[in-house]
């Protein structure tokens, strides 16, 4: 004969054993998605070291990139899926022009769970000029963070990006720019129009003549983005320039 406990532990042990179920299910999924990211080139890898003049190290997973007696600093939120490690060889020419670089790692290689990892570098003691940069979804995070933090921020820098609808940085009281490939076919371009509602008027656009979406790092051409008819360095190199004119 059934007693009521007996029928309830069978339904409890019945329950623990559905989530249990799940819980290795979600294990695996989140495992597959951690692991399906774009990698960094050989080329974007073998500038991850400290050369004469500039350390490089690394910091709770963040990529710096510390040169002697630094004049200023720049931080990049790397895009959605994309290794920080990607933007190795970005980070290695920026700092080469007297700037510390941090290359932010974000969980699950997704900034916008990060939005204020910047921060604590940003505070640092010695160095109050900061340029935010952020490409693609890292946009997201690059303005968030610029909105909340504005006092140190010389300039923020999007490429391929634009801020998400509950940011406005319209009054941004440091310089803006939007850096975009002819040829990129990732961004959303109506969306990329709509926020520009949201920033500053004064804002500089720069046209990237055959970039595309991808290059901006080096870890080859995203999923639906066109091929380039400019090299790596070649559009790399707008970025070095805009913040020649950011940090004049």
């Amino acid at each position: 004969m059934k007693t009521k406990e007996s029928g309830k532990s069978k339904w409890i042990y019945g329950i623990g054993r559905i989530l249990f179920i799940l819980l290795i299910f979600a294990s695996v999924g989140i495992y597959i998605y951690a692991d399906d990211y774009y990698r960094p080139s050989v080329t974007a890898q073998s500038a991850l070291q400290s050369v004469q003049g500039i350390e490089f190290t690394v910091e709770d997973g963040d990529l710096v990139f510390t040169p002697e007696n630094p004049v200023g600093g720049v931080v990049i939120y790397p895009g959605g899926r994309v290794s920080e490690r990607a933007y190795g060889l970005l980070g290695s020419k920026i700092a080469g022009m007297g700037y510390k670089t941090v290359i932010i790692k974000a969980p699950l290689k997704l900034s916008i769970l990060s939005n204020q990892a910047a921060k604590k570098y940003v505070e640092e003691e010695g160095l109050s000029d900061w340029v935010i940069i952020g490409h693609s979804l890292g946009g997201v995070s690059a303005a968030r963070f610029t909105e909340k933090n504005p006092d140190k921020i010389r300039a923020l820098v999007f490429l391929a990006a634009y801020p998400d609808g509950g940011t406005d940085l319209r009054d941004a009281p440091f310089k803006v720019y939007s850096l975009v490939g002819t040829k990129d076919s990732v961004i959303d371009m109506e969306n990329l129009e709509e926020a520009k509602v949201r920033l500053p008027v004064s804002m500089i656009e720069v046209d990237i003549r055959g970039g595309n979406h991808s290059s901006f790092a080096n870890y080859g051409v995203q999923d639906g983005d066109t091929l380039p008819d400019i090299g790596y360095n070649a559009q790399q190199n707008f970025v070095l320039d805009v913040l020649r004119d950011a940090f004049r």
